[in-house]
Formats: structure tokens, sequence, C-alpha cells
């Protein structure tokens, strides 16, 4: 940039120096004018009538040329004192062969405001003070001053509410998919009551949900109010209820242990033995071979309503018969229940107990056993 400004001042100087030479001419030009002038004239001779060649100059002529250069020295100091008597011209700037200009402003920026002045003032405009703006009516005129203004302002009013209020606290949660759970008490096992919307994490709320007995799978969504917070659960389904020492829960078919929510009779009673043993807690887990094998048996004999349990034996039958039969656990009851009926097909007694938990070493006892 400085160097298309430096080309650019050259040749306006340029320019200016030769409009100042075409109007007038330097006084320097005008001494060498009258110097030539003067040679001229002395060089210039008239040929003697009778045709003889002409002296040489010699002494006179170096003499006649030194008198012509002081009477053009004398000529140029008084044209130059003319000059310097005239008033200034309008220029404002003024060039002579050899010397810089008297003045200049000093960067093209300058020389540029001035010229806009200097059209200001022609036009009879105060270059000083700016013309008034006329307004067109109808149109409101905003700063960017106040509408930065107002946008920091509504800025700092949506994070005073969004974090000195109690706007974006969770107190309730949208609850879908409950079957046996209330939504209170969804909401209690939830852990978000009373706690900053900006602070729920959905991970952590997923996985305290489903570390309770009775959620098989929980999806958490945070969202802005009414509902910042929607609670989507599966329940787990009760296979059994499972009874020890009068305390009855329900049990899944993964043999997960829960709170017996409600009486379900359609439902399998499985009535443990181990009566010297604490109740199963919530949560706790029971073989998943007994339940497997309770439901086969369930299968197998949809009107049996009631299975017992003893930790040897396994799953057990009161036999409409008046005697106990024991199946065991595990997922081979298909079996067993052959085993079982070809045994009381071959005997013709009455049983106390048939043991059929090992289908390949099967045992009875009778009831009233007779003297061999």
């Amino acid at each position: 940039m400085t160097s298309v400004d430096k080309r650019r001042r050259e040749r306006i100087r340029a320019k200016q120096a030769a409009r100042y030479v075409a109007n007038s001419q330097s006084p320097l030009d005008e001494v060498g004018d009258f110097e030539s002038e003067a040679i001229s004239r002395s060089r210039t001779t008239t040929a003697p009538p009778d045709g003889h060649v002409l002296k040489a100059p010699g002494r006179n002529a170096r003499r006649r040329r030194l008198e012509v250069r002081r009477e053009a020295r004398t000529q140029g100091q008084e044209v130059r004192a003319i000059n310097e008597a005239k008033p200034p011209q309008p220029s404002r700037m003024f060039f002579s062969v050899g010397a810089k200009a008297a003045s200049k402003p000093a960067s093209l920026s300058k020389r540029r405001s001035a010229r806009q002045r200097e059209h200001l003032r022609r036009q009879g405009l105060d270059p000083a003070r700016p013309e008034a703006r006329v307004r067109p009516q109808g149109v409101v005129w905003v700063s960017w001053r106040w509408f930065s203004g107002a946008l920091t302002l509504v800025l700092i009013f949506v994070l005073y509410a969004m974090v000195g209020t109690d706007v974006f606290v969770v107190n309730s949660v949208a609850v879908g998919g409950e079957k046996y759970l209330t939504a209170e008490q969804i909401f209690e096992a939830s852990g978000v009551a009373n706690r900053h919307l900006f602070w729920v994490n959905p991970l952590e709320v997923e996985q305290r949900l489903e570390s309770n007995p009775s959620i098989a799978d929980a999806q958490v969504y945070v969202g802005w109010p009414p509902n910042m917070v929607s609670i989507l659960i599966s329940e787990r389904e009760p296979a059994l209820v499972w009874e020890q020492g009068n305390f009855r829960v329900w049990v899944d078919v993964n043999g997960i242990v829960m709170f017996q929510r409600e009486e379900r009779p359609e439902l399998l009673r499985i009535v443990s033995h181990q009566q010297d043993a604490e109740p199963l807690g919530v949560g706790s887990t029971i073989d998943r071979e007994v339940i497997a094998g309770a439901l086969q048996l369930k299968a197998k004999f949809p009107t049996i309503e009631e299975l017992l349990y003893d930790p040897v034996k396994g799953l057990g039958y009161q036999d409409g018969r008046n005697w106990i039969v024991w199946f065991g656990i595990g997922t081979n009851m298909e079996m067993k229940v052959r085993v079982y009926d070809a045994i009381v097909a071959a005997y013709a007694i009455q049983f106390l107990e048939v043991d059929v938990s090992d289908p390949d070493h099967p045992s009875f006892t009778e009831r009233f056993p007779t003297d061999q």
C-alpha cells in the first residue's frame, strides 16, 4: 500500500509541475533564453564589403561572452524580483526545476480530506458541522448499543431464572408403563426429587430404577417444563408365589424376589419346608432350576395350585391319593413324571412317599409296610 501511494504522489507532483511550466516560465529558463540570445547576437556578424575573411574572435570574443553572461544574470535577477513581488498563485504547490515542492500534505489521506472539505465548501456546506439527518416518519431507529444491552439483560434474566429460581427444580415426573407400582413409588425410587434439572443424569436414574427388583427396564428422558423428566418402565411379571414362614413374595422367571403387590390366586404357590430359615428378602434370588421345574409341573398338571419345596428333595406334590411325590429340580420333569406313573402302576400299594428326583434311581416308602 505504501509503494502505491508513493507512485501516486509522484504522478500528481509531475502533473502539477507540467501545468506550472505550461502557464509560466521559471526564472532559470528565462536566464537560459537571455544567454542564448546574447550568444547568438555575438556570433551573428555581417561579412565585410571587400569579401575578406573576418578576423578570429580571440580575446574580444571571450570578453563579449562574459558581458553577455553578466547581462543575462542581471536580467534574471530582475525577473526573479518581479516574480517574488507577484501575489501567490492559487495552486497549493510551487515547483521549480531541480527544486522540491514548497509545501505539501503529509499523506494521501490528508490530501483526500482536504479535497473533500474544499468540495463541501464550494457547495455551500460547512464541513465542520454535519448535515442534520431527517428521519422518515413511521421508521424506528434502534442503535446497536441499545440492542446489545437489551439482549444482555434478557440473557441475565434467563440465567437467573434457570439457576437462581425453582422453575427448573424437579418436583414431579411423568411416568408410563407402570402396572403394579404407583407413580409416587417410581418417583421416589428415581431419586430426582428436588434436584435441579441441569444436574439430572438420565443414565444414573435408569441404573437406579433398574436396581429395583420390581423394575426390569427403565428409560428416562429429560426435557423442558412442564414435563421436565419422563420415565418409562417395564415391570417384572411374577411367575409364582413363594411362601415361607407365613411370608409371601413374588418370584419372576429369573428367580428374582419381589414384593407381593396384590393377591394373584391364579399363580402357582410354592410352600417351603425350611421352617428354621429366614424368609427371603426382596431383591434376593432363587435357583432358576427350581423355578423352571415348578413351571413345567404346572404345565403338566394345570390343576396344581400348590407345590412343596425341600432343600434336599426339591419340588414335591401332595397327591390326591394321600401321599407325597418328590420330583427334584431341573427341566427334565417330563421323564420324572413318566417314571412316577410307572411306579404307581406297577405297585398297587398305599405309598407314603415317592421320590423320583433321580429318575435313574427312584425310591418309595409304603404307608403300611408288610412283613416279608
